[in-house]
């Protein structure tokens, strides 16, 4: 039988952002929303795309040559990129690496191998594996043999994930998940259908039988002014999550504006939206400790 393999776009080693300690943490490639803040865009395909620096480039033309969409750079702009097969020809014969291939297909013990580099600094800290994204449930049958690898190696698992995706996806990998990272966007239904483009109704309804299962939860919280940053949002958020032990924590994160320089390198628009001030953000922490 032929093994599993999932497209990943990036294995980021010594990450202490993705759940306790130091951490290794697997980016799936692919998600179902398309947050319109998102610092990861290069996810939002499950497909190979190609990654642009034109402050890398040299205009040479060594892509243009072996590129079966005749894409060519004119300007510091990749012409009729809209056309990229992401077969990664031009990535690999650019010196300048002014062209990244994103999105590589690879097996359990492919990404294995990368991980149990570091399980002495996991052993050290209480860290360990995060498998994230884009929606990493996506993936539901890599991300189960994935995470049942690090188990029976000793390595501890976390899971982040936004969980617009059916519940029996999260049961597949539900055995072997230490931590889930849950990702909620907005509770206001709207809100969230406006600037995710999908309705948040799915993920309430699967983040409450998850809590109801006991399952370890840090909720993350990504703060935009004037998108989910009142107070009416954080008292929803609180009295929602109210009375479940298995929440360990929640974290506001502040926007930032990372994304944009990354879509632009992959030929999309990305609209630039502002960070909360330290008022705003420290009353928004107020409103969910009491």
């Amino acid at each position: 039988m032929q093994e599993l393999r999932g497209k990943i776009f990036n294995i980021q080693r010594f990450s202490v952002h993705d759940g306790p300690g130091i951490r290794t943490t697997v980016f799936m490639k692919g998600c179902n929303l398309r947050c319109r803040w998102c610092h990861n865009p290069e996810s939002y395909e499950r497909r190979t795309q190609i990654r642009y620096f034109p402050e890398k480039c040299r205009e040479c033309g060594a892509c243009a040559v072996v590129c079966q969409e005749k894409i060519e750079v004119r300007g510091k702009v990749r012409q009729n990129a809209d056309r990229c097969a992401g077969c990664g020809r031009c990535a690999k014969e650019c010196v300048y690496d002014a062209l990244v291939c994103l999105g590589e297909e690879r097996t359990v013990d492919e990404v294995m191998d990368i991980v149990v580099r570091d399980r002495k600094y996991f052993d050290r800290s209480g860290g360990g594996m995060t498998v994230s994204g884009g929606e990493p449930l996506l993936w539901p049958e890599f991300v189960r043999d994935l995470m049942a690898r690090a188990k029976e190696t000793g390595i501890g698992t976390a899971l982040d994930t936004a969980f617009a995706v059916p519940y029996e996806a999260f049961e597949q990998v539900r055995p072997y998940v230490d931590l889930v990272l849950l990702d909620l966007k907005s509770m206001d239904e709207k809100t969230h259908e406006q600037f995710t483009g999908k309705s948040n109704a799915r993920i309430l309804e699967n983040a409450k039988r998850l809590f109801s299962e006991g399952i370890r939860t840090q909720v993350r919280v990504p703060v935009i002014a004037g998108v989910n940053d009142s107070t009416e949002n954080a008292e929803m958020l609180r009295d929602f999550l109210k009375g479940y032990d298995c929440v360990e924590e929640v974290r506001l994160l502040p926007y930032h504006n990372m994304g944009i320089g990354k879509a632009d390198g992959l030929g999309m628009r990305m609209e630039e939206f502002s960070p909360p001030d330290d008022e705003r953000m420290e009353k928004l922490r107020e409103i969910l400790k009491r």
